[in-house]
């Protein structure tokens, strides 16, 4: 449109130059002069608007009279000067949704902070223009991101929503892939960046989650008195248990001992005691012990 309009002015003021083109000393500018002037600037204008760069990593949508006539691929393109040339951006790009208002199972309140990724199908974008139109964005993909993330947010309560984060932006992901699929335009990934609440809930869960810790630590406490309780129990058996078999010890011991005291063992035990050279040992009196002085000097008789 902007190539005829100054295709239409120059026409209109070319010719009339040769009627009114007279300067202050009566001179008139020769007809071939302003046909040639007129012919140059059409064909300059007609050659700036007909060579368009299409720059990588974008594709461009012809328009002639308003609608679309089909589409150029990157680098030089030469146009008719009567079509526009309107450029689409097929690279992987990024948008941020903040603060995509959503609730839970409860109606409680749900803010979410959400980013894609995503691209174009560079074969559809004259489809997409034609079908949706230029702002194709805004129509489709705001709305199916907010709508999704109640969708899915719904089925929580408030207090499961974040350990379901990742669940969350699964569904979220795979419904939003599917839905914009037949636009021929690619999810490639989505994340959920934050997950907030209204001001008072989240005092209410703070609250919550400090009440768990303490009760948590006591009942770290409890579990470790209880501990030292049963160690102290084990250990106190442990003794009780030595000391029977220290006691079983000593009579088995004593029971061996007592065995083995043969009248031969304590003679032999007597006589072991006296100096070399004493041959009668005198027992005091009063000690009701009868013992017959003589068998100390006898050999000792050992059974067979």
């Amino acid at each position: 449109m902007g190539w005829i309009v100054f295709v239409l002015i120059v026409l209109a003021l070319g010719p009339g130059s040769l009627a009114l083109g007279k300067s202050a000393r009566g001179f008139r500018m020769p007809r071939k002069v302003v046909m040639f002037v007129t012919a140059f600037l059409i064909l300059s204008a007609t050659g700036v608007n007909s060579l368009q760069v299409v720059p990588s990593g974008e594709v461009g949508v012809v328009y002639r009279f308003g609608e679309i006539v089909g589409q150029r691929g990157e680098g030089l393109n030469i146009i008719a000067p009567w079509e526009k040339l309107t450029k689409a951006n097929i690279r992987t790009q990024k948008a941020t949704f903040e603060r995509v208002s959503a609730a839970s199972a409860e109606t409680q309140d749900v803010f979410l902070d959400i980013s894609i990724n995503y691209s174009l199908s560079a074969n559809a974008v004259q489809t997409l223009f034609r079908e949706v139109g230029v702002n194709w964005f805004s129509v489709l993909v705001p709305p199916r991101v907010t709508n999704y993330a109640k969708a899915e947010t719904a089925k929580y309560s408030t207090v499961d929503i974040i350990s379901n984060r990742e669940v969350i932006r699964k569904a979220v992901t795979d419904r939003l892939a599917a839905d914009l699929e037949p636009y021929s335009i690619t999810i490639s990934d989505l994340l959920i960046e934050n997950i907030d609440f209204q001001p008072a809930f989240k005092s209410a869960i703070e609250e919550k989650q400090v009440a768990t810790e303490n009760a948590k630590r006591e009942k770290e406490k409890v579990a470790q008195e209880l501990a030292k309780a049963d160690q102290a129990r084990a250990r106190a058996k442990g003794e009780a248990d030595a000391e029977i078999l220290r006691a079983e010890g000593v009579a088995e011991a004593n029971r061996l001992i007592s065995q083995s005291l043969t009248p031969a063992v304590l003679q032999y035990q007597a006589i072991d005691r006296l100096a070399d050279k004493i041959q009668i040992a005198l027992i005091p009196s009063g000690e009701g012990l009868i013992l017959d002085p003589t068998t100390l000097l006898k050999p000792i008789e050992v059974n067979k």
